[in-house]
Parts: structure tokens; C-alpha cells; sequence
């Protein structure tokens, strides 16, 4: 019998390889080569699948090499424990779980496959994929040493369980991807291209077709205590990359060594807590979906517990509450002020304002106040971000002054013939230059107002001294700061 003793004290029952006191599967690389050399790569990857065909899940202390298990179902979660594996793809395959504790893997690849539950921990892994799995239970990697984590097109196809709601609880026990407590990680990526993996698929005859790649879907996407690499060649990647996720999201206890993304994903009160990021943190085509509880509690504290030193960037990105937007765009304006580019922070800020003025107008007042509210809304829209944009835009009073005066007040008169002066015909150009002096407050006194001209002339006086006060104030802020 193999010498191998489990952890229950109980020995293997395979037969011991010639001239070795262990089995194909209990071998060590180093004694299985000096004595079979690459015969035993065979001989372990032979015996392995026919144990599991036989209906053994639980493998403990094993050794393999590459090891691939398609179209297989199991009646029993597949277990790993402290085992050893250089690398191990499974397509095609459904199980109630697949679970590795305290393991040292290579590449771990799961592949088109149906799950109860997928686990990690304790172990060594350097490279997990998880390309278009479906799970009914969750997907827990905790505890381990990983160094790319990759999960592609993967979703929950369970229904959630209902007991922990009933007691007031927001989170469901099941459909949840969770990645806690890992370390030396030089990249998470979700719905990322991953070149290696195709060639790793293609080595073992699987070619995989870009046309079905879909979102992951999950209950809760929780990525916390995070230790990534340190290592300076990494600090200008992107170190945390979400694409196509559709759920909650949890960033929790994160110090991102490097740049993160989170680009055109849905995303359902999303959390920030105890984050930092070394670089710049982009969100591109995002929508951001937040409940009243989310918007209360969680929104008011993102700036103070993201923290980003370098860029915050948020493009064509959508949200079911104004209140949400105004919170992010203001991170990103902060985050170009402290860096030193007003342009873009300008940018931010018009955005934050606006976002700011729809807010006031979601409120729940009603009757007379939601009137007033309505009436300061128009006037700030009119003086504050038609004409200037939030006196971000310089160049908008000009325009606007040009047009007013050379266009739209001459017409005015023209069509009114409430102009009079000294030469008696007018032309156009008469009431286009009696418009300039108007505006201007020169009043030479050639021309004159008559009739309705007056009230015409006196609103275009008042819009000349503001648009001048705009225009002056607007470029000494751009300017001169």
C-alpha cells in the first residue's frame, strides 16, 4: 500500500509505484522523474481520471502535472487538499463545487463548466481563471496567495435565499464572488482580454469563441484586504480592472498599488470603504444604481473613504440619482484641482452643479415651495449656466453678447420701428448701431427710443452691464489663478 497517511490517519490503498513507497498520485515531481522520467507525467494524469470516473472526488496530497477533466459530472463537490498541481483545467464540467484548501497550484482554469460553489483557501495559486461558468451558490477566494486573478463571462443562475431577508438583512447568503484576504496579487481583472489563456485553452484543443463573451453577473462582487505586489514595474498598471459587471460591488480595506477601472458595468449601491488608490481610478460607461438607504448612509461617505492620489475620472456614465453624480463628479474635480489641471477640473465642476441644481429639484417639497423651487432652478439656469456654464466657459458671454447685440435687439427695433434720430430715415445699420451704444451705456444721444423701444432699450442696457460683469469676472477666474 502507498505510505501516504491522511489527515484522518488513514493510509492510501493505491498501489506503490516500483522501487517507491507511494502511489502515481502521492509522488513527489522529483522522485516520480528520477525514476520514471516523463513516464510519470502519464501515469499521474491516468490514474487521477480514472479515480475520479470511479467516483472519488476527494483528493488529498496529490502531485500532478497538467491535468484536464471534460465533460464530466460529479455527483460530489471536487475537493483538493493539500495537494500539488503544476496545471488543471476543467471543461465542461458540472459538480456541486470545486474546492482547493491549502494547495499549490499554477494555472487553475475552469471552463465552461455549471457549479454549486467554487472555493479557494489557503492556497498558492499564480494564475485563476474563470471563463463562463455558471454557479448556483458562490465563488469564494479567501486566504490565499494569488497572483492573477481573472473572471470572465461568469454569472449566478440561483434564485438567492430568502431566510436572511426576512430578519432585515440587505445581503443574500448565495451569489456572491468574493476575493478576501489575498496576497502578492499583481492583477484582478473581471471581463478583461487575457492572451495567455486563450493560448493555454488552444494547447489543449479548446477554442474558444469571442462572440459568446457576456456580462458577469453575481448578487455581490466583494474584493477586500487586498495586499497587491509591490514591485515598481508594476505601479504604472492597471492593477484592478472591472468591465461588464452587473451587481453590487464591495471595495473594502484596498490599498491598489497602480491604476484601477471600472468600465460599462451596472452596478447597485456600490461601497468604497477604507480604499486607496496609488494611481488614477477611471469610471467609463458605468451605470450607478443606489437605493434610498445607499444614497443616505453610503453616498455622503465615498469621498472621504475613497481616496485617490492620482486622476478620478467619470465618462458617459449614468445614474439613477442626481445626488450620486453630483458626489462623483465632485471626487473627480477635487482630484484635477490637487493636481494642477483647472481645465479639466472646470469640466467636473459644471457637471457637479449641474448635477447639484436637478438634485434640489428631486426633493419631496410640494405645493408653493416645489413653485419656488422651480422658479430658482429656471433663474439659476438662465444667468448661471446659459450664459457662462458655471463661469467655466469664457467664451460663451462673448458669443452670447455678440449675438444679442448685433442680431437680436436691432431686429427688435427694426421690426418695432421704435428708434428715432436726427438724420430721420433708418437703415439697419442705424438700429444695429444704436443696439452697440445701448449696450455699452455710451447713450450719445443721436439716436432715441420711442414707444415700446424704451423697455427694449432698458432690458438691453441691464443685459450689457451683466454679460460685461460675466465675461470679466469668468476670465480673471480663468486666468488668474
Amino acid at each position: 500500500m502507498c505510505e501516504y497517511t491522511y489527515e484522518n490517519g488513514k493510509k492510501c490503498r493505491l498501489k506503490p509505484i516500483e522501487g517507491s513507497a507511494y502511489c502515481p498520485l502521492h509522488i513527489p515531481y522529483d522522485e516520480g522523474e528520477k525514476l520514471l522520467g516523463d513516464e510519470i507525467k502519464r501515469l499521474k494524469e491516468e490514474a487521477f481520471l480514472k479515480r475520479l470516473r470511479a467516483g472519488q472526488t476527494y483528493f488529498e496530497g496529490v502531485y500532478l502535472y497538467d491535468v484536464k477533466v471534460s465533460d464530466f459530472k460529479a455527483e460530489k463537490p471536487i475537493v483538493f487538499k493539500n495537494s500539488h498541481i503544476r496545471t488543471v483545467l476543467f471543461d465542461g464540467v458540472s459538480a456541486p463545487g470545486i474546492t482547493f484548501h491549502n494547495s499549490t497550484v499554477g494555472r487553475l482554469v475552469v471552463f465552461e463548466s455549471e457549479l454549486g460553489a467554487f472555493a479557494v483557501h489557503g492556497s498558492r495559486i499564480f494564475g485563476l481563471n474563470l471563463l463562463r461558468v455558471r454557479f448556483s451558490n458562490s465563488v469564494y477566494i479567501r486566504s490565499s496567495s494569488v497572483r492573477y486573478v481573472m473572471i470572465n463571462s461568469t454569472e449566478y443562475t440561483g434564485g438567492g435565499e430568502g431566510d436572511e431577508r426576512e430578519y432585515g438583512e440587505r445581503r443574500t447568503a448565495t451569489g456572491r464572488i468574493e476575493l478576501s484576504d489575498l496576497d502578492e496579487v499583481r492583477r484582478i481583472g473581471i471581463n478583461v482580454r487575457y492572451p495567455l489563456l486563450r493560448k493555454i485553452l488552444e494547447e489543449h484543443g479548446i477554442k474558444p469563441s469571442e462572440s459568446r463573451e457576456r456580462a458577469v453577473k453575481a448578487t455581490a462582487l466583494a474584493i477586500r484586504d487586498i495586499s497587491f505586489d509591490q514591485s515598481a514595474r508594476f505601479k504604472r498598471q492597471v492593477r484592478l480592472s472591472i468591465r461588464r459587471f452587473h451587481g453590487g460591488l464591495v471595495l473594502e480595506n484596498l490599498n491598489i498599488f497602480g491604476h484601477a477601472e471600472i468600465l460599462a458595468s451596472w452596478l447597485r449601491n456600490p461601497e468604497f470603504v477604507h480604499t486607496r488608490v496609488m494611481g488614477n481610478i477611471i469610471f467609463r460607461k458605468t451605470s450607478f444604481h443606489g437605493d434610498f438607504a445607499w444614497n443616505s448612509t453610503v453616498l455622503p461617505n465615498i469621498p472621504v473613504e475613497l481616496n485617490v492620489e492620482g486622476f478620478v475620472e467619470v465618462e458617459d456614465c449614468r445614474f439613477n440619482s442626481h445626488r450620486a453624480a453630483e458626489v462623483l463628479y465632485r471626487l473627480a474635480r477635487i482630484s484635477w484641482e490637487r493636481n494642477g489641471d483647472f481645465e479639466r477640473a472646470d469640466r467636473y465642476y459644471y457637471l457637479e452643479m449641474v448635477a447639484k441644481r436637478k438634485s434640489r429639484l428631486g426633493g419631496r417639497r410640494r405645493g408653493i415651495k416645489r413653485l419656488l423651487m422651480r422658479m430658482e432652478s429656471a433663474f439659476e439656469w438662465l444667468f448661471a449656466d446659459l450664459t457662462c456654464k458655471y463661469g467655466t466657459d469664457w467664451k460663451r458671454p462673448i458669443l452670447i453678447w455678440l449675438a444679442a447685440v448685433n442680431v437680436f435687439f436691432p431686429l427688435l427695433f427694426f421690426l418695432t420701428r421704435s428708434v428715432e434720430g436726427i438724420s430721420g430715415s433708418m437703415g439697419f445699420l442705424d438700429y444695429e448701431y444704436f443696439s452697440v451704444v445701448t449696450a455699452t451705456t455710451l447713450g450719445y444721444g443721436d439716436y432715441h427710443p420711442i414707444g415700446v423701444g424704451r423697455a427694449i432699450a432698458s432690458l438691453e442696457a441691464l443685459f450689457g452691464m451683466f454679460m460685461w460683469a460675466v465675461f470679466l469676472t469668468v476670465f480673471a477666474r480663468k486666468y488668474m489663478r
